[in-house]
């Protein structure tokens, strides 16, 4: 009940003068806008530099978070690179449990304080994998985790679980990762795509 009366969730009010779907398409290029903002230069390209010489790769999240890991794992599949996406708790301590070194770690977590993903990051890292976090949070508990941290998005409460501003947060930041991955790998990356984008030509009618 307390937490009830302390935390409020929020819903858009319709902008004077706009329609419902301005105002939506607004709310939407804010959150871009803060979270290119947000992340610094340095922070975005050590992470690409960690992902393009990783032997593996993993995204660790739960609810919204673990549908924006399977996004993030359907682009890096386009452009030829394999990622595993754990987003079942127990999955994910296990999967932590023998990663070593050349193992990378994506945690995704709007508020940072996801105890299953900020403890399964832990346990990577202990066991040599390096770590990467996509919060909005700069003080919480997923940042102690990890070794680049990439800031955006917008705020999201305890009773406001599934925000879409929070989440098209988490997806502009999953792209420039797998745009830059991309571009790090252009030829291969576009001779991938061409054979994706080719193997499911006959499931279209």
């Amino acid at each position: 009940m307390a937490i009830a009366q302390s935390q409020k969730t929020e819903i858009p009010e319709k902008n004077e003068g706009n329609s419902l779907i301005q105002t939506i398409a607004q709310n939407v290029t804010k959150i871009i806008e803060t979270t290119a903002s947000m992340i610094l230069e340095e922070n975005l390209n050590a992470a690409i530099s960690l992902l393009s010489q990783a032997k593996a790769i993993h995204f660790f999240g739960v609810g919204t978070s673990g549908v924006t890991a399977k996004d993030a794992q359907s682009k890096l599949l386009r452009i030829g690179i394999q990622a595993n996406v754990q987003s079942d708790p127990h999955f994910q301590a296990m999967s932590a449990s023998i990663m070593s070194e050349g193992d990378v770690v994506i945690g995704l977590s709007v508020s940072g304080s996801t105890r299953d993903t900020v403890e399964a990051m832990k346990i990577a890292k202990e066991n040599g994998a390096k770590t990467i976090a996509i919060t909005y949070y700069h003080r919480s508990p997923i940042t102690k985790q990890a070794d680049i941290v990439l800031h955006g998005g917008t705020k999201e409460f305890p009773l406001e679980g599934g925000s879409l501003n929070a989440k098209n947060g988490q997806l502009f930041t999953i792209d420039l990762l797998c745009t830059g991955l991309a571009l790090h790998y252009k030829k291969e990356s576009l001779q991938m795509k061409q054979r994706t984008a080719e193997s499911v030509l006959e499931k279209k009618y």
